[in-house]
């Protein structure tokens, strides 16, 4: 099996007989009277030619960026305790707590990293508007290869670059129905494998991967990146792994992979200690049970990240490990990981890697971490951080208690879970006329009110502003969250975006073929 990484492009061979094959996936089955009884995706890395690799780029270091979708910094602290011991003895990895996701999901989250973009259209804490920089048609109906990527700018300076993702229509550019890239953004991709496993394949082999021989697709990732170690051993290289089925729907799910990446950096320490190497995750675990308390809040909105730095660079005199520790302490988000990745690529080469000063790169949001920063407060306030996944904490309180409030247009005054009932029933309102602005009403199912689970107040002196979770009746049921504002003089409200915190799963398929909305509860439900 052949593929250039495209969603829509991933050729497929003939079968043939056993023997030496030049492709980097093969599929091999066998049969017992016409019975399936064998299934297996083998991996090869074919090295690539790269003309430009010179004498400066052979000696600028490895970077190794791990993506584990949905991992918060809690969620890693729980779940992987063997290997962040072992990474911050053996590595010398800072962990940096306070990093803010900037986006809902995984798309508003990775854009930022690939390309430093925003998408998604926001107001800070200040009420200051956060233009996103692309709209629905430059990120989703446009290939991205029409942009520059992290991976490009790699590979202008000399390095081959990999990009590992397990899944097939991958989240971070396709996902569910945008164009993507039409090529390879890297010179090497997992997606041949990923489709073969989804889409293509034979019913064994799609099995293979489910436990049937204690092995699963990070497995298949990591051998696959493993094999890329000795062909590149003689040029720099960028290998970015995101590894979306292990932590998405568990909550606990990493924590299989705790001894596993502890006996993988073990095994292949030489090459790693001499890399940069990052854990940067796009943001925390967003669905189902765990968000009902404050701290599951929390860890949604705290993607997890950890660098560590190439074992020259350790000593005192470089200034890097004192500098990441600094900035740990500090609130951060993607736009600086991303600066931090053009820092180590474009600008410290050239210093020897000693240059802390701070510095601003050119069209960049972020500020790299192994600099010291600017000395301007670093608050959601200053930084581009929409105020909905603000993780500073701020003075607010639970609407519980009996609390007096007037409406003078209505004349009448609630009582507390009346007005938890008033301002839920205005976000089903709002969401009502989203889908029908999206031309979605006659597929989606109304939503009735069956109870506000969180209504908090505060946020800001200057405006009535809530944080509101709603759920709705079981003909429909869905569980919303939202940022509010409320005027109880006009009985207006405006709303932050609404975000779905239930695993919905396919209840929005009917929408992907315009364009995929996870606010509707589809009248036809896709069959099991």
């Amino acid at each position: 099996m052949e593929g250039n990484g495209a969603k829509q492009q991933v050729a497929i061979g003939k079968w043939m007989k056993p023997g030496k094959v030049s492709c980097e996936f093969l599929e091999a089955v066998c049969w017992e009277n016409g019975t399936e009884v064998y299934g297996w995706i083998h991996t090869q890395v074919i090295p690539k030619p790269r003309p430009n690799v010179t004498s400066s780029s052979k000696k600028k270091p490895n970077v190794y960026v791990f993506s584990i979708d949905s991992m918060g910094t809690g969620m890693a602290k729980r779940s992987l305790p063997k290997f962040l011991e072992y990474f911050r003895k053996e590595y010398n990895g800072v962990e940096f707590p306070f990093v803010n996701k900037v986006g809902e999901n995984t798309k508003p989250n990775a854009i930022p990293l690939y390309f430093g973009k925003s998408i998604e259209k926001a107001r800070k804490v200040t009420w200051e508007e956060l233009k996103a920089d692309w709209n629905f048609t430059e990120y989703c109906e446009t290939y991205l290869d029409n942009y520059t990527s992290i991976f490009n700018d790699f590979e202008r300076e000399g390095f081959m670059t990999l990009s590992l993702e397990d899944w097939m229509p991958t989240m971070v550019d396709a996902w569910p129905t945008c164009k993507g890239f039409q090529f390879a953004p890297s010179h090497h991709t997992f997606r041949p494998f990923a489709s073969t496993i989804e889409a293509y394949g034979a019913h064994i082999t799609k099995e293979h991967l489910k436990g049937k021989f204690c092995r699963e697709k990070h497995h298949a990732v990591l051998e696959y990146l493993e094999q890329s170690f000795e062909p590149y051993k003689d040029r720099p290289v960028l290998a970015w792994t995101w590894l979306i089925n292990i932590a998405h729907n568990h909550v606990d799910g990493v924590a299989r992979i705790d001894q596993l990446l502890v006996d993988y950096f073990q095994k292949n320490k030489e090459n790693f200690e001499n890399s940069f190497v990052i854990f940067a995750s796009d943001h925390g675990f967003r669905f189902g049970g765990h968000l009902g308390s404050e701290l599951g809040r929390f860890e949604r909105d705290n993607p997890y990240l950890n660098i560590a730095i190439p074992k020259r660079f350790r000593d005192k005199k470089f200034g890097i490990l004192d500098t990441l520790k600094a900035n740990s302490l500090k609130l951060q988000t993607h736009f600086d990981t991303r600066a931090t990745l053009l820092d180590i690529l474009k600008y410290q080469p050239a210093a020897k890697f000693i240059d802390r000063d701070p510095i601003s790169i050119p069209n960049e949001k972020g500020n790299s971490l192994i600099r010291r920063q600017p000395t301007f407060p670093r608050t959601c306030a200053t930084l581009p951080i929409p105020r909905q996944y603000c993780i500073c904490q701020v003075e607010k309180f639970q609407i519980l208690k009996f609390v007096e409030f007037r409406i003078k247009k209505a004349n009448f005054e609630f009582c507390s879970d009346t007005l938890k009932f008033h301002l839920g029933q205005k976000l089903l309102d709002h969401v009502h006329d989203l889908l029908s602005k999206s031309n979605y009403t006659s597929i989606c199912r109304e939503y009735k009110l069956l109870e506000v689970t969180l209504l908090e107040f505060g946020y800001t002196k200057t405006w009535n502003t809530y944080n509101i979770e709603v759920k709705t009746a079981s003909s429909s049921p869905a569980h919303f969250q939202t940022m509010m504002t409320y005027d109880g003089n006009k009985d207006s409200a405006n709303f932050e975006k609404v975000v779905r915190l239930d695993s919905y799963g396919r209840t929005p398929d009917c929408t992907a073929p315009i364009r995929h909305d996870p606010l509707c509860y589809c009248k036809v439900q896709p069959k099991s």
